[in-house]
């Protein structure tokens, strides 16, 4: 199936709003226009495969160029000698009829310089010499390239619009999720709180990586598709685990609501993205094919201010999400200590400034250890109960009560057996009976 085709049937079955559709890249607009483009070269002289030999003979160069109204202006300027290869007289008179005057670029292998708007003689073939260069007149090309700039543009204002407004929406989410899972008090009551509910949620979003991928096999940007799939096994994940219905709060319910409604917005953002950008590298794709202008390189340089092009949307919003949203509810991981991988109570801050568990650093000093396991300073050896994070341990008795009940009894346990043996928490019978 052509990819036009495609297009078409894409842009009708995502259920875009209308004047998404609207402000999509008009792809056979511009394979029409690419067509105008291929017949107005090919009538000044410049078929493909001659245009194709200027160029690779450094003997051409075609430009893209920012024009003070910001707007392309694309500019075919060649050096007719009559070395040039596989260019006959009658054939450069042609190419000379249709050129004008061109000051020459500081270097052929470079970029074309600024333009001379000086005027001078017209060109012949007896006076060019290996320094001339001019530049070959074309419509159809600048109209080509300010009907896809301006569609790009288009496209920048509707995803500024989306942006701001997924921004806004994250801004009241994050807001209401404080709401809903703040201890109270300086510490949790549970009868109020859907703490741990968004804990276990966030954390299955984390696990889920929907829009990137922070693993090394398989890191950076995903495909909409797979986003669209990962998103689904986080709702199934989340409805497998009755999440929802668990919630005691009912705005809980309502944000969890909006949660999953901004998610699938910004992937039906991402997906409109990722298709018109397919778009533009098509259409680019085909202008090169059609007129070995070779333009897939400089194009998007040229462009390099559309965000749309330039930026992802799913990474900028995801961004936000995490840092107003997620942040809010701290996870069990970011509290761990590095040298057990349990949650990490009490903490114990070294004069190195590396926090670790008091059972860590406990064991460390009864081994006679004397440097810290992440940086090697020697700061084990000093450390004294003085050494608590006071200030970490009260965030964590908040945040974490559930946590530290459960390690605050295993230090216990393991306190007795030290004094005792290992026998001391265990339910040995009494062997003197």
């Amino acid at each position: 199936m052509k990819f036009g085709r495609t297009f078409k049937e894409a842009l009708a079955g995502k259920d875009y709003p209308q004047h998404w559709v609207e402000s999509a890249i008009p792809y056979r607009q511009l394979k029409k226009i690419l067509g105008s483009v291929r017949e107005e070269l090919i009538r000044k002289g410049y078929d493909p495969d001659t245009i194709h030999k200027l160029l690779e003979a450094h003997e051409a160069e075609y430009h893209l160029v920012d024009h003070d109204s910001l707007l392309l202006r694309p500019t075919l300027v060649v050096r007719p000698a009559p070395t040039a290869p596989s260019i006959s007289p009658a054939s450069l008179a042609k190419l000379l009829a249709a050129a004008k005057p061109f000051s020459p670029p500081a270097s052929h292998h470079g970029h074309a310089s600024d333009q001379d708007d000086d005027e001078t003689a017209p060109a012949t073939p007896d006076s060019t010499h290996d320094d001339q260069w001019v530049m070959v007149p074309l419509d159809s090309d600048a109209t080509f390239f300010s009907t896809l700039q301006t569609d790009v543009g288009k496209l920048d204002s509707l995803q500024s619009q989306e942006r701001k407004s997924m921004n806004d929406g994250i801004g009241a989410l994050g807001s209401e999720i404080a709401e809903v899972t703040r201890p109270k008090e300086h510490r949790i009551t549970f009868a109020k709180s859907d703490l741990y509910r968004w804990r276990e949620i966030f954390e299955i979003y984390l696990s889920a990586e929907i829009f990137f991928s922070t693993s090394e096999v398989a890191g950076g940007s995903r495909t909409s598709e797979s986003a669209r799939m990962k998103l689904v096994w986080f709702q199934d994940e989340v409805n497998k685990r009755n999440l929802p219905q668990k919630f005691k709060l009912a705005p809980s319910s309502a944000s969890y609501k909006r949660f999953m409604e901004l998610n699938l917005t910004l992937l039906q953002n991402f997906q409109f993205q990722e298709l018109n950008k397919t778009a533009i590298t098509k259409i680019i794709k085909k202008f090169d094919k059609q007129t070995s202008l070779g333009v897939k390189a400089t194009f998007p340089q040229a462009l390099k201010s559309a965000s749309f092009i330039a930026d992802n949307i799913a990474k900028s919003i995801c961004a936000q999400l995490s840092s107003e949203v997620l942040a809010i509810v701290p996870q069990v991981m970011d509290h761990t200590c590095t040298i057990c991988s349990d949650f990490r109570y009490l903490p114990i801050r070294l004069s190195c400034d590396h926090l670790f568990c008091i059972r860590c650093a406990y064991l460390l000093q009864q081994a006679n250890k004397r440097l810290c396991p992440l940086c090697r300073a020697p700061t084990v050896h000093e450390l004294t109960v003085d050494n608590i994070d006071k200030a970490v341990m009260h965030y964590l008795e908040r945040w974490f009560p559930k946590e530290v009940k459960v390690k605050q009894a295993y230090n216990e346990l393991m306190e007795r057996k030290d004094q005792l043996g290992p026998n001391a928490g265990g339910a040995t019978p009494c062997l003197i009976m």
